[in-house]
Protein backbone atom coordinates (compact mmCIF):
# COMPACT_ATOMS: atom_id res chain seq x y z
CA UNK A 1 0.00 0.00 0.00
CA UNK A 2 1.14 3.46 -0.71
CA UNK A 3 0.04 4.79 2.65
CA UNK A 4 3.04 4.28 4.96
CA UNK A 5 2.78 2.78 8.46
CA UNK A 6 4.87 5.85 9.52
CA UNK A 7 1.96 7.82 8.27
CA UNK A 8 -0.71 5.65 9.89
CA UNK A 9 1.04 5.68 13.14
CA UNK A 10 1.49 9.19 13.22
CA UNK A 11 -2.58 9.79 13.38
CA UNK A 12 -4.03 10.62 16.85
CA UNK A 13 -6.94 9.63 15.40
CA UNK A 14 -7.93 7.50 12.23
CA UNK A 15 -11.85 7.02 11.26
CA UNK A 16 -13.58 6.05 8.43
CA UNK A 17 -13.35 8.32 5.44
CA UNK A 18 -16.14 10.01 4.22
CA UNK A 19 -15.52 9.07 0.59
CA UNK A 20 -16.63 5.66 -0.99
CA UNK A 21 -15.90 2.60 0.90
CA UNK A 22 -15.86 -0.04 -1.37
CA UNK A 23 -13.47 -1.04 -5.24
CA UNK A 24 -16.92 -1.44 -6.60
CA UNK A 25 -18.60 2.12 -5.90
CA UNK A 26 -20.99 1.50 -2.66
CA UNK A 27 -22.36 4.49 -1.11
CA UNK A 28 -21.57 5.56 2.75
CA UNK A 29 -24.61 4.33 4.43
CA UNK A 30 -26.71 2.67 1.98
CA UNK A 31 -28.31 -0.30 2.23
CA UNK A 32 -28.82 -3.01 -0.74
CA UNK A 33 -31.39 -5.43 -1.25
CA UNK A 34 -30.72 -8.40 -3.37
CA UNK A 35 -32.29 -11.62 -4.81
CA UNK A 36 -30.27 -14.33 -4.84
CA UNK A 37 -29.71 -17.77 -6.59
CA UNK A 38 -27.57 -20.08 -5.26
CA UNK A 39 -26.31 -23.95 -6.30
CA UNK A 40 -24.16 -25.65 -4.58
CA UNK A 41 -23.35 -28.93 -6.71
CA UNK A 42 -21.65 -32.20 -5.30
CA UNK A 43 -19.33 -34.26 -8.13
CA UNK A 44 -18.04 -37.59 -8.70
CA UNK A 45 -19.96 -39.38 -5.90
CA UNK A 46 -18.61 -42.87 -6.69
CA UNK A 47 -21.06 -45.82 -7.97
CA UNK A 48 -22.76 -47.70 -4.64
CA UNK A 49 -22.12 -45.10 -2.26
CA UNK A 50 -24.96 -45.83 -0.27
CA UNK A 51 -25.49 -42.93 2.19
CA UNK A 52 -24.57 -39.04 1.12
CA UNK A 53 -24.62 -35.96 4.21
CA UNK A 54 -24.59 -33.24 3.52
CA UNK A 55 -24.03 -30.03 4.93
CA UNK A 56 -24.46 -26.24 2.99
CA UNK A 57 -23.69 -22.69 4.30
CA UNK A 58 -26.55 -20.65 4.24
CA UNK A 59 -26.84 -17.18 4.99
CA UNK A 60 -28.15 -15.82 8.31
CA UNK A 61 -28.64 -12.53 9.93
CA UNK A 62 -26.48 -10.55 11.63
CA UNK A 63 -25.77 -6.77 12.53
CA UNK A 64 -25.28 -5.52 8.58
CA UNK A 65 -27.59 -8.24 7.10
CA UNK A 66 -31.44 -9.46 7.21
CA UNK A 67 -32.00 -12.36 5.37
CA UNK A 68 -35.99 -11.43 4.25
CA UNK A 69 -37.02 -14.43 3.17
CA UNK A 70 -35.29 -17.95 2.07
CA UNK A 71 -36.54 -21.20 -0.12
CA UNK A 72 -35.04 -24.40 -0.81
CA UNK A 73 -36.38 -24.58 -4.13
CA UNK A 74 -34.29 -27.98 -5.07
CA UNK A 75 -33.23 -30.88 -2.97
CA UNK A 76 -32.13 -34.15 -3.49
CA UNK A 77 -33.21 -35.94 -0.20
CA UNK A 78 -34.88 -34.61 3.00
CA UNK A 79 -33.96 -31.38 4.31
CA UNK A 80 -33.03 -30.09 7.74
CA UNK A 81 -31.62 -26.61 8.83
CA UNK A 82 -29.30 -27.39 11.50
CA UNK A 83 -27.55 -25.29 14.10
CA UNK A 84 -23.90 -25.94 15.38
CA UNK A 85 -23.85 -25.39 19.12
CA UNK A 86 -20.35 -23.65 19.44
CA UNK A 87 -20.90 -21.00 17.50
CA UNK A 88 -24.81 -20.91 16.53
CA UNK A 89 -24.02 -20.74 13.15
CA UNK A 90 -27.32 -22.32 10.59
CA UNK A 91 -26.45 -24.89 8.05
CA UNK A 92 -28.45 -26.72 5.49
CA UNK A 93 -28.33 -30.42 5.76
CA UNK A 94 -29.23 -32.74 3.42
CA UNK A 95 -29.31 -36.67 2.95
CA UNK A 96 -29.17 -38.87 0.96
CA UNK A 97 -29.35 -42.65 0.54
CA UNK A 98 -27.84 -44.55 -2.19
CA UNK A 99 -27.86 -42.02 -5.17
CA UNK A 100 -28.46 -42.87 -8.50
CA UNK A 101 -26.15 -40.17 -10.00
CA UNK A 102 -22.37 -39.35 -9.60
CA UNK A 103 -23.55 -35.95 -9.27
CA UNK A 104 -26.37 -34.10 -6.29
CA UNK A 105 -27.42 -30.39 -6.46
CA UNK A 106 -29.32 -28.39 -3.85
CA UNK A 107 -30.76 -24.78 -4.98
CA UNK A 108 -32.00 -22.19 -2.80
CA UNK A 109 -33.33 -18.69 -2.91
CA UNK A 110 -33.56 -15.71 -0.83
CA UNK A 111 -33.60 -12.31 -0.63
CA UNK A 112 -31.22 -10.16 1.89
CA UNK A 113 -30.58 -6.74 2.84
CA UNK A 114 -27.12 -5.55 3.39
CA UNK A 115 -26.08 -2.41 5.16
CA UNK A 116 -21.91 -1.36 5.05
CA UNK A 117 -20.36 -1.70 8.43
CA UNK A 118 -18.36 1.70 9.06
CA UNK A 119 -16.53 2.22 12.68
CA UNK A 120 -15.25 5.77 13.71
CA UNK A 121 -12.60 4.93 15.92
CA UNK A 122 -11.23 7.45 18.52
CA UNK A 123 -7.61 5.62 19.04
CA UNK A 124 -7.07 8.50 21.66
CA UNK A 125 -9.82 7.33 23.89
CA UNK A 126 -9.63 3.61 23.73
CA UNK A 127 -9.37 1.87 27.10
CA UNK A 128 -7.79 -1.43 28.13
CA UNK A 129 -9.57 -5.01 27.95
CA UNK A 130 -11.03 -5.70 31.63
CA UNK A 131 -10.38 -8.67 33.49
CA UNK A 132 -13.94 -9.79 32.97
CA UNK A 133 -13.47 -8.85 28.94
CA UNK A 134 -10.78 -11.67 28.78
CA UNK A 135 -12.97 -14.38 30.46
CA UNK A 136 -15.83 -13.47 28.23
CA UNK A 137 -13.61 -13.16 25.14
CA UNK A 138 -11.60 -16.36 26.17
CA UNK A 139 -12.16 -18.10 22.73
CA UNK A 140 -11.54 -15.08 20.59
CA UNK A 141 -8.26 -14.63 22.37
CA UNK A 142 -7.50 -18.92 22.10
CA UNK A 143 -3.52 -18.67 21.18
CA UNK A 144 -4.11 -22.90 20.13
CA UNK A 145 -6.34 -22.41 17.23
CA UNK A 146 -5.82 -24.76 14.38
CA UNK A 147 -4.20 -22.79 11.71
CA UNK A 148 -4.00 -19.71 13.78
CA UNK A 149 -1.66 -20.86 16.72
CA UNK A 150 0.48 -17.50 18.55
CA UNK A 151 3.49 -19.45 17.97
CA UNK A 152 7.22 -17.94 19.52
CA UNK A 153 8.24 -16.50 15.75
CA UNK A 154 4.11 -15.00 15.29
CA UNK A 155 4.63 -13.53 19.12
CA UNK A 156 8.20 -12.21 17.84
CA UNK A 157 6.58 -10.47 14.93
CA UNK A 158 3.67 -8.77 16.67
CA UNK A 159 5.90 -7.38 19.27
CA UNK A 160 8.81 -6.15 16.75
CA UNK A 161 5.53 -4.26 15.14
CA UNK A 162 3.86 -3.11 17.86
CA UNK A 163 6.64 -2.17 20.02
CA UNK A 164 5.92 -0.09 22.93
CA UNK A 165 2.34 0.59 21.50
CA UNK A 166 -0.44 -0.15 24.40
CA UNK A 167 -3.35 0.75 22.58
CA UNK A 168 -5.65 -2.04 21.25
CA UNK A 169 -6.92 0.83 18.11
CA UNK A 170 -3.28 1.39 17.20
CA UNK A 171 -1.68 -2.12 17.58
CA UNK A 172 -4.57 -3.90 15.33
CA UNK A 173 -3.93 -0.72 12.79
CA UNK A 174 -0.44 -1.65 12.86
CA UNK A 175 -0.74 -5.23 12.45
CA UNK A 176 -2.98 -4.94 9.21
CA UNK A 177 -0.61 -2.63 8.04
CA UNK A 178 1.73 -5.34 8.45
CA UNK A 179 -0.14 -8.45 6.93
CA UNK A 180 -0.98 -6.08 4.09
CA UNK A 181 2.35 -4.83 3.33
CA UNK A 182 4.46 -8.30 3.83
CA UNK A 183 1.83 -10.59 2.50
CA UNK A 184 0.13 -10.65 -1.21
CA UNK A 185 -2.93 -12.51 -2.24
CA UNK A 186 -2.74 -14.69 -5.21
CA UNK A 187 -4.76 -12.15 -7.22
CA UNK A 188 -1.69 -9.48 -6.55
CA UNK A 189 0.54 -12.03 -6.88
CA UNK A 190 -0.34 -14.99 -9.12
CA UNK A 191 2.81 -16.92 -8.24
CA UNK A 192 1.16 -16.95 -4.49
CA UNK A 193 -0.97 -20.18 -3.10
CA UNK A 194 -4.46 -20.02 -4.32
CA UNK A 195 -5.95 -23.25 -2.54
CA UNK A 196 -5.22 -23.78 0.52
CA UNK A 197 -6.56 -24.76 4.36
CA UNK A 198 -5.76 -21.26 5.54
CA UNK A 199 -2.67 -21.01 7.78
CA UNK A 200 -1.11 -18.18 9.40
CA UNK A 201 2.18 -19.97 8.95
CA UNK A 202 2.43 -20.90 5.79
CA UNK A 203 1.21 -17.15 4.74
CA UNK A 204 4.62 -16.13 6.53
CA UNK A 205 6.38 -19.00 4.70
CA UNK A 206 4.90 -17.96 1.23
CA UNK A 207 4.89 -14.37 2.01
CA UNK A 208 1.18 -14.31 1.15
CA UNK A 209 -1.94 -16.77 -0.43
CA UNK A 210 -5.64 -16.68 0.01
CA UNK A 211 -7.36 -14.24 2.02
CA UNK A 212 -8.06 -16.58 4.77
CA UNK A 213 -4.08 -17.64 4.97
CA UNK A 214 -3.77 -13.44 5.09
CA UNK A 215 -6.60 -13.31 7.82
CA UNK A 216 -5.68 -15.95 9.54
CA UNK A 217 -2.47 -14.28 9.97
CA UNK A 218 -3.61 -11.48 11.10
CA UNK A 219 -5.73 -13.25 13.96
CA UNK A 220 -2.08 -14.59 15.44
CA UNK A 221 -0.71 -11.61 15.70
CA UNK A 222 -3.31 -9.66 16.68
CA UNK A 223 -4.01 -12.59 19.77
CA UNK A 224 -0.13 -12.62 20.58
CA UNK A 225 -1.22 -8.82 21.45
CA UNK A 226 -4.24 -9.84 23.53
CA UNK A 227 -6.61 -8.36 21.12
CA UNK A 228 -9.74 -10.72 20.83
CA UNK A 229 -10.25 -11.52 17.25
CA UNK A 230 -12.62 -13.97 15.00
CA UNK A 231 -13.17 -15.01 11.90
CA UNK A 232 -16.38 -14.49 9.33
CA UNK A 233 -17.08 -16.12 5.85
CA UNK A 234 -19.05 -14.91 3.03
CA UNK A 235 -18.79 -14.15 -0.49
CA UNK A 236 -18.71 -11.33 -2.61
CA UNK A 237 -22.06 -9.33 -4.55
CA UNK A 238 -19.99 -7.34 -7.37
CA UNK A 239 -21.84 -5.29 -9.14
CA UNK A 240 -20.07 -6.36 -12.39
CA UNK A 241 -21.80 -9.89 -11.97
CA UNK A 242 -25.23 -8.82 -11.58
CA UNK A 243 -27.63 -11.03 -13.79
CA UNK A 244 -25.23 -13.57 -14.69
CA UNK A 245 -24.95 -17.08 -13.23
CA UNK A 246 -21.32 -17.34 -11.52
CA UNK A 247 -18.68 -18.83 -9.20
CA UNK A 248 -18.43 -15.93 -6.71
CA UNK A 249 -15.90 -17.66 -4.99
CA UNK A 250 -15.45 -16.68 -1.08
CA UNK A 251 -14.43 -13.99 0.78
CA UNK A 252 -13.09 -14.28 4.67
CA UNK A 253 -12.55 -11.32 7.04
CA UNK A 254 -11.96 -10.83 10.39
CA UNK A 255 -12.86 -9.01 13.22
CA UNK A 256 -11.08 -7.62 16.36
CA UNK A 257 -12.87 -6.10 19.14
CA UNK A 258 -12.21 -2.42 20.60
CA UNK A 259 -13.01 -1.32 23.53
CA UNK A 260 -16.35 0.72 23.65
CA UNK A 261 -16.86 0.55 19.72
CA UNK A 262 -17.42 -3.59 19.75
CA UNK A 263 -16.24 -5.72 16.79
CA UNK A 264 -14.24 -4.06 14.18
CA UNK A 265 -14.31 -5.36 11.07
CA UNK A 266 -11.49 -5.62 8.06
CA UNK A 267 -10.52 -6.93 5.03
CA UNK A 268 -6.72 -6.64 4.35
CA UNK A 269 -7.26 -8.32 0.82
CA UNK A 270 -9.36 -4.99 -0.11
CA UNK A 271 -6.77 -2.72 1.54
CA UNK A 272 -4.08 -4.08 0.03
CA UNK A 273 -6.20 -3.47 -3.77
CA UNK A 274 -6.53 0.06 -2.89
CA UNK A 275 -4.42 2.99 -1.74
CA UNK A 276 -4.36 5.65 1.01
CA UNK A 277 -7.38 6.13 2.52
CA UNK A 278 -9.49 3.86 0.37
CA UNK A 279 -6.74 1.56 1.52
CA UNK A 280 -7.11 2.41 5.36
CA UNK A 281 -10.89 2.25 5.19
CA UNK A 282 -10.94 -1.02 4.52
CA UNK A 283 -9.13 -1.39 8.02
CA UNK A 284 -12.15 -0.44 9.86
CA UNK A 285 -15.26 -1.55 7.94
CA UNK A 286 -16.98 -3.00 4.82
CA UNK A 287 -18.89 -2.23 2.09
CA UNK A 288 -22.55 -3.32 1.51
CA UNK A 289 -21.48 -5.77 -1.15
CA UNK A 290 -20.88 -8.70 0.44
CA UNK A 291 -23.04 -11.50 2.03
CA UNK A 292 -22.19 -13.52 5.58
CA UNK A 293 -22.31 -16.98 5.67
CA UNK A 294 -21.02 -17.85 9.09
CA UNK A 295 -18.50 -17.41 12.02
CA UNK A 296 -15.65 -19.33 12.66
CA UNK A 297 -13.92 -22.13 12.07
CA UNK A 298 -12.90 -25.67 13.19
CA UNK A 299 -16.54 -27.15 13.49
CA UNK A 300 -18.32 -29.58 15.18
CA UNK A 301 -21.49 -29.94 13.11
CA UNK A 302 -24.96 -30.62 13.26
CA UNK A 303 -25.88 -33.84 13.57
CA UNK A 304 -22.26 -34.06 13.85
CA UNK A 305 -20.34 -35.45 11.08
CA UNK A 306 -18.29 -38.67 11.20
CA UNK A 307 -15.06 -37.14 10.33
CA UNK A 308 -12.56 -34.55 12.36
CA UNK A 309 -13.44 -31.04 13.05
CA UNK A 310 -14.01 -29.00 10.18
CA UNK A 311 -11.47 -26.59 8.93
CA UNK A 312 -13.57 -23.97 7.03
CA UNK A 313 -17.36 -23.83 5.99
CA UNK A 314 -16.83 -21.59 2.61
CA UNK A 315 -19.42 -23.29 0.67
CA UNK A 316 -20.24 -26.67 3.04
CA UNK A 317 -18.88 -30.39 3.94
CA UNK A 318 -20.08 -33.69 2.62
CA UNK A 319 -19.61 -36.88 3.44
CA UNK A 320 -19.55 -40.43 1.62
CA UNK A 321 -20.61 -43.24 3.42
CA UNK A 322 -18.51 -41.01 6.04
CA UNK A 323 -15.54 -40.01 3.91
CA UNK A 324 -15.33 -36.45 3.51
CA UNK A 325 -15.58 -35.27 0.14
CA UNK A 326 -12.85 -32.98 -0.86
CA UNK A 327 -13.50 -29.22 -0.40
CA UNK A 328 -9.94 -28.28 -2.38
CA UNK A 329 -8.35 -29.45 -5.66
CA UNK A 330 -6.25 -32.33 -5.31
CA UNK A 331 -3.17 -32.31 -7.91
CA UNK A 332 -5.21 -32.39 -11.06
CA UNK A 333 -8.40 -33.54 -9.16
CA UNK A 334 -11.21 -30.69 -8.68
CA UNK A 335 -12.88 -30.22 -5.21
CA UNK A 336 -15.93 -32.31 -5.51
CA UNK A 337 -18.03 -29.42 -3.91
CA UNK A 338 -18.97 -26.11 -5.90
CA UNK A 339 -21.07 -23.14 -6.07
CA UNK A 340 -22.57 -20.79 -8.40
CA UNK A 341 -25.06 -17.66 -7.83
CA UNK A 342 -27.49 -15.92 -9.50
CA UNK A 343 -28.39 -12.39 -8.20
CA UNK A 344 -30.30 -9.15 -8.63
CA UNK A 345 -30.15 -6.42 -7.08
CA UNK A 346 -34.04 -5.12 -6.04
CA UNK A 347 -34.03 -1.02 -6.38
CA UNK A 348 -36.45 1.05 -5.08
CA UNK A 349 -38.74 1.77 -8.41
CA UNK A 350 -37.16 5.09 -8.89
CA UNK A 351 -34.14 4.28 -8.56
CA UNK A 352 -34.16 1.30 -11.14
CA UNK A 353 -35.99 4.06 -13.42
CA UNK A 354 -32.79 6.41 -13.22
CA UNK A 355 -30.79 3.44 -13.82
CA UNK A 356 -31.98 2.30 -17.36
Amino acid sequence: MSLSLAALLALSTFTTPTRELSLDQATPEVSRTYRVRQKVTLSEIPSGTADVRWWIAIPSDDRAQEVLDMEITSAPGPWSVQREAEHGNRFLFVQVASPTSTQLEVELEFTLRRRPIRVDIDAEHIGALTAGDRVYFASELRLDDPHMEVTPQVRAIADRVCGDTRNIAREALQLLEYVAGNADHYSKDPTKPKCGVGDALECLANGGGCCTDLHSLFIALARARGIPTRLQMGYRLLAKNEGKEVDPGYRCWPEYFVPGHGWVAADVVEADAASGAEGRAWFTGLSERRLWLNEGRNFVLGPQQSTPRVNTMVIGHAELDGRAARVLPDGERAAQLSRTIRFEELRPASTAEAAK
